[in-house]
């Protein structure tokens, strides 16, 4: 069965960064008119409360209200920024998981959506924010991704380069590098055993790169994990010339490492990403003639 029917409604939430000025209507039509579906829009996505949209209870009541609306069958989350991990402490997962719904995000929504992996088990998706990707000169990619996530029943991502050939099977955890591990070290990092780790970042210096890779390294089960997937590391830049490039800083950590690699992937910050499920079984293959990520 696909995620969503056509004339399902979904919910728009932020639970990062707001609207600051910006506007979310041709994502709102973009969804009405070629998704046939209905849009619900909380209450936050203009309010300020420094860089966040409100206060982190106002943040946290929207996006509560959303579990809570029975009509609401999705949930997206407009944009990223920064401020999602200051609502998990706050926010009521009980809520959540006797309202099962996927939150689709990227960036910093990566923080709650992996926070929810673990509190509660629903699945997210990661890849596509509408008020990154949807607007009058969008990536006509980016919609037949979207499209393919929330109507298709069967899902083969074709993309990526291989690292360390194999096959893998198992559900996905990360998203943004920077943004997962802020759990590092608190009850809401999901557990690494039998899991497939996603990554990408956009606009850190590739010595923080490095250093947050070894950190990753440092978690428990890491050595347990199934697959790797590297997305783009878009605009991730040496701040010295000695610190080394993206590259350098991949090689490094995968060089020990002997699981089914994927590097190169079409996801992150990018304006036709793939979207990727977060917390459902998937089998990654990976090899000189193609790697691939199929799920149902």
């Amino acid at each position: 069965m696909s995620l969503l029917q056509k004339g399902d409604t979904v919910g728009f939430v932020a639970t990062s960064s707001g609207l600051n000025g910006k506007k979310i209507d041709f994502a709102i039509k973009y969804f009405e008119t070629e998704l046939n579906l209905k849009v619900k829009t909380a209450a936050n996505l203009n309010m300020s409360y420094r860089y966040m949209a409100g206060s982190d209870a106002e943040r946290v009541l929207e996006l509560e209200k959303m579990y809570q609306d029975k009509e609401v069958k999705a949930i997206f989350a407009i944009r990223g920024g920064a401020g999602s991990l200051r609502m998990i402490e706050q926010f009521n997962f009980d809520i959540a998981k006797n309202n099962p719904k996927p939150l689709l995000g990227l960036s910093d929504v990566t923080t709650i959506q992996n926070a929810l992996l673990a509190k509660t088990d629903i699945p997210n998706y990661t890849g596509f924010l509408p008020l990154y990707h949807l607007h009058e000169n969008f990536d006509i990619q980016i919609g037949k991704n979207l499209k393919d996530v929330l109507f298709a029943t069967k899902h083969k991502i074709v993309s990526g380069k291989p690292m360390v050939g194999g096959q893998a099977n198992g559900e996905i955890i990360g998203g943004c590098l920077s943004s997962f591990l802020y759990l590092a070290g608190t009850d809401y990092m999901p557990d690494f055993a039998n899991k497939i780790l996603l990554l990408e970042d956009i606009g850190e210096k590739t010595y923080k790169i490095d250093l947050m890779l070894r950190q990753l390294q440092m978690q428990k089960n890491f050595d347990k994990l199934q697959g790797i997937i590297l997305g783009q590391f878009t605009n991730c830049f040496m701040a010295d010339n000695f610190d080394g490039d993206i590259g350098a800083c991949i090689n490094d950590f995968v060089k020990d490492i002997n699981i089914p690699i994927i590097c190169d992937f079409n996801y992150g910050h990018i304006p036709n990403s793939y979207i990727l499920p977060l917390g459902i079984k998937v089998k990654m293959n990976v090899a000189d003639d193609g790697c691939s990520i199929t799920y149902e």
